[in-house]
């Protein structure tokens, strides 16, 4: 029994953490392409990103993406940066800040390069300064 309840938790808590960007334009980008074969989704919630300060993790990333695929999700992003409160825009990618969520910040990073097209969403405490700081360990 005790494993079941924990089960249900933990769907629930997923379930919960997908609803987390809901709102914003982005959110189009899950839902239509994460299930295609050159897509890879992945959502980290609770324990795992306590020690980076963060609430959520949710990231797509599309190899070789066709074109199309490339001017939709950069529209997406582009109407979710017009109401960024901080943005970092270069060639290599953008970070955008958005206004707090639930006491929380949240951003939307974005990279665009020949061979992938990444989307990331992040909720949690940390600042901007210190999200840029773990993406630039990779």
């Amino acid at each position: 029994m005790k494993k079941i309840l924990t089960i249900i938790l933990l769907l629930l808590s997923l379930h919960l953490s997908l609803w987390a960007q809901k709102g914003l334009a982005i959110q189009a980008a899950f839902d239509e392409l994460a299930v295609r074969k050159n897509a890879t989704e992945v959502v980290l919630s609770g324990k795992r990103l306590k020690n980076f300060h963060l609430s959520l993790f949710h990231s797509l990333e599309i190899k070789n993406p066709s074109a199309a695929d490339r001017q939709h999700i950069s529209l997406l992003v582009q109407a979710d940066a017009a109401q960024a409160i901080t943005k970092e825009e270069t060639p290599a990618h953008s970070f955008y800040e958005l206004s707090q969520h639930k006491g929380m910040h949240t951003y939307i990073l974005y990279r665009n390069n020949s061979q992938t097209l990444t989307i990331i969403y992040i909720e949690g405490k940390a600042s901007l300064k210190q999200i840029k700081q773990y993406f630039q360990k990779k």
